[in-house]
């Protein structure tokens, strides 16, 4: 194994390591990939050798990942594997009439990734990686027998960009196209003194099932039952609370609405704020959805029972403004809340 990978292989621990300083921000993540990789026709060519024309069938990719994100960095370690048979070969321009063969390879990647949180029930990504790729290859033809049976490792390097969409707050799904390339390999010719000379590179559609690990809170005093602060003069507020990871109106809460809607019936018209809320369990781009959701479900049904849409400011504010403060990834139930607040 060359020096150079080890070099690949030391510069994706420092990497990991650095992402690993700060815990407290980041969320662990693993998943498992797979998907169709698609692998160009290749030449290998020799200086004592007949020059192999290959063309390869559609293959497929298995692989697994393990990473860090803190907000909307992901950093990962990815080991992956590909695999195209042999669909074609000529020798020296001759083509070959049931040669078979395969180019694998096993690839150990450190990815960074970023991803855009538009507010679309999707969150587009794009990103890189850099690592160590072993490429095996394996030709064989009925004239000549062997020509190649050999594997290599080279500098690896991919690009990335894709979809994510959160199933809840510990579940999404990775929908990326990825370009895995290496730097060029080189295999001795089966029982001859020579080395032929190619190259590396596919392109891939994976589907990746991720597991967001949430990060153990620290032990926190809290008391049983946390009085709510007293309401500012001349405002009232009215609280909707709802289940982990839901943006449904309990029938408790449903009461809580419509005693909010008789109380702007019976006083003078204001406009009134309708304010979503999470806890801090889940990602925050997945938490301001699920907040706007909530809010806008509550304004729904104030409307139901007589208050106009015009008269509400409706609007989400995520994992923001806890009303219990708790470490991240808590599942703290008076934070999973709706504001419905008269100036």
């Amino acid at each position: 194994m060359s020096i150079r990978f080890f070099g690949v292989v030391g510069l994706c621990v420092a990497i990991m390591a650095l992402a690993g300083g700060n815990e407290a921000r980041a969320q662990i993540y693993f998943g498992g990939e797979a998907g169709w990789s698609s692998l160009p026709s290749q030449i290998d060519h020799s200086n004592g050798a007949p020059t192999l024309n290959e063309r390869y069938d559609a293959g497929y990719a298995l692989g697994a990942r393990l990473g860090y994100q803190w907000g909307p960095w992901r950093f990962e370690e990815e080991y992956i594997y590909h695999n195209n048979g042999l669909d074609q070969l000529a020798v020296s321009g001759a083509n070959q009439t049931g040669a078979s063969g395969s180019r694998s390879s096993h690839a150990i990647m450190t990815n960074a990734i970023y991803d855009f949180d538009l507010g679309w029930p999707v969150t587009p990504h794009i990103g890189a990686g850099i690592g160590a790729v072993d490429v095996v290859a394996s030709v064989s033809a009925p004239a000549t027998g062997t020509l190649i049976n050999a594997s290599n490792w080279q500098l690896g390097y991919q690009a990335i960009g894709g979809v994510s969409y959160n199933f809840s707050p510990d579940l999404s799904l990775d929908v990326d196209y990825r370009y895995l390339a290496s730097t060029a390999p080189t295999f001795p010719a089966t029982g001859l003194a020579t080395t032929y000379h190619s190259r590396y590179y596919t392109h891939n559609i994976l589907a990746s099932l991720i597991y967001h690990f949430a990060a153990p809170p620290p032990p926190m005093a809290i008391p049983a039952a946390m009085p709510a602060p007293p309401p500012p003069p001349n405002r009232r507020v009215f609280l909707v609370f709802f289940d982990w990871d839901r943006d449904t109106i309990t029938p408790e809460g449903m009461h809580i609405i419509e005693q909010a809607a008789e109380a702007y019936k019976s006083g003078a018209q204001v406009r009134i704020q309708v304010t979503g809320y999470t806890d801090r369990s889940g990602s925050p781009g997945y938490n301001q959805r699920l907040s706007e959701r909530r809010a806008n479900h509550v304004a729904d049904a104030l409307l139901h029972f007589g208050v106009p849409r015009d008269q509400m400011a409706v609007s989400g504010r995520g994992e923001n403004d806890n009303r219990v403060p708790t470490a991240a990834g808590v599942r703290e139930p008076q934070n999973r809340r709706v504001e419905i607040v008269f100036p």
